[in-house]
């Protein structure tokens, strides 16, 4: 028995040895072979950060060790937002440090999060120079990180500093799944380290005990992304934004939200035909990435739809093509009818909680893998409509248009979805702040 414990653990160390080392090498070939990656305007900003060469905030040492965040982009800072603010009020005088891996996230933490923060910097990448660098420099009393950004190289040199690391509104998807049960020995150790982890649901649970995970990791569930719903714009701010995109009382609101490639053709073919038939209607489509908006707009423009990038709008248009960073959320409250994005072509799909937690009927397409128990919960309520295709997609939103009252209920089902898996920042920060407590 025991030799056995010692042949798995001495496989476990070659094959983090041998991982580090190819990631290393990896990273050096590709600044070597591709230089002109390094020429974007992405890479520029990341890049060497990521490597160690970046200032790192300084604590005195009266406040106590830090607590360190870590959101991989902008989707995982989003759902950190109630955690971040909550574990703010709860720390005092320590130290809160909020690192991310993209500029994007960069750029938005240092919008929305600087108030509650005392440093931000980026995450480094898993070579041993880096997150030596990194480690030394922060000295944290606690990580945590959000939902995903699994290094195990960084979860062993945690490890063998004992510095305690925690992992938030945890999920798997099918992706990484797949890849963390293939490369079990390497990974179920990177998910040991953790002292707990506190997965989104009671399906994201199971996967990870597929995974390795040992049941005593694991802590009670819940998603944040539900806390962060809750903030929903009060009636001012939806009027303000009803004067910003030239909204007149009568007019009816489609809202496609976070869409892909591929995606905004389906969207653009469905809604020339809705506005046939209801001619007051209105698309403000939201590209997932904002660089696109331009991309989106010579689509409509095509055929001579009117339509305008909601930056430099004017007056109205029947189409406004968003081209900013978290403004979703909010602009979900304007909608007789939201379509999530991400779900017609194959990316998984993007969040459903925003759109119902505004009290709108949400309709999306066949590929939620991403949001399994969160689809499913919206389904089995009555507050969300699956799409097949185009068809069902233009027969959903005619219905949803033509019935307002069935609209409304959809909503008021989809809000007390939210409503009632709402609570897991609460239970988290508590447990955190008797973490740091205790040290």
């Amino acid at each position: 028995m025991r030799r056995g414990v010692l042949q798995g653990r001495w496989r476990h160390w070659m094959l983090l040895k041998l991982y580090r080392a190819a990631f290393t090498l990896a990273i050096c070939l590709f600044v070597i072979l591709f230089p002109l990656w390094l020429f974007t305007a992405k890479r520029r900003a990341t890049l060497f950060k990521r490597l160690g060469w970046q200032p790192y905030p300084q604590s005195k040492p009266s406040s106590g060790k830090p607590v360190w965040i870590h959101a991989l982009s902008i989707g995982e800072l989003l759902s950190a937002g109630s955690l971040i603010q909550s574990l703010r009020r709860e720390l005092g005088d320590r130290p809160l440090y909020l690192s991310v891996s993209t500029a994007s996230a960069f750029a938005m933490a240092q919008a929305r999060f600087s108030l509650f923060c005392n440093g931000m910097f980026y995450f480094p990448y898993d070579v041993a120079f880096a997150v030596d660098r990194c480690i030394d420099a922060v000295d944290p009393a606690l990580i945590v990180l959000v939902e995903t950004d699994i290094w195990p190289g960084f979860l062993d040199d945690v490890r063998r500093r004992r510095i305690p690391c925690i992992l938030v509104n945890g999920r798997l998807s099918p992706d990484s799944f797949r890849l963390y049960r293939s490369l079990r020995l390497l990974f179920a150790s990177a998910f040991n380290t953790f002292g707990g982890i506190y997965p989104q649901s009671a399906g994201e649970a199971q996967r990870f005990l597929a995974v390795g995970v040992a049941p005593d990791r694991l802590r009670h569930h819940g998603n944040l992304k539900f806390d962060v719903a809750a903030s929903v714009p009060d009636p001012t701010v939806v009027e303000a934004l009803r004067a910003e995109f030239f909204l007149s009382p009568g007019s009816r609101i489609l809202i496609a939200g976070s869409t892909h490639r591929g995606e905004e053709e389906l969207v653009r073919s469905c809604f020339l035909r809705l506005r046939s038939r209801f001619p007051t209607l209105r698309l403000i489509i939201v590209p997932r990435r904002p660089e696109r908006s331009t991309e989106v707009l010579r689509l409509f423009h095509q055929d001579g739809t009117e339509a305008a990038i909601a930056s430099r709008l004017a007056r109205s248009t029947p189409v406004v093509v968003v081209d900013r960073m978290g403004y979703l959320s909010r602009l979900y409250a304007l909608a007789d009818v939201a379509v999530v994005g991400g779900s017609f072509v194959l990316q998984g799909g993007q969040n459903p909680i925003e759109p119902a937690a505004c009290g709108k009927p949400v309709l999306f397409g066949p590929d939620m893998r991403d949001f399994p128990d969160v689809a499913a919960w919206l389904l089995k309520a009555g507050a969300a409509i699956q799409a097949e295709n185009e068809l069902d997609l233009f027969a959903a939103c005619d219905r949803l248009l033509s019935d307002p009252e069935q609209a409304r209920v959809m909503g008021e089902r989809g809000r007390r979805v939210v409503t009632e898996h709402q609570g897991a920042t609460e239970r988290i920060v508590r447990d955190l702040a008797g973490m740091v407590a205790r040290q």
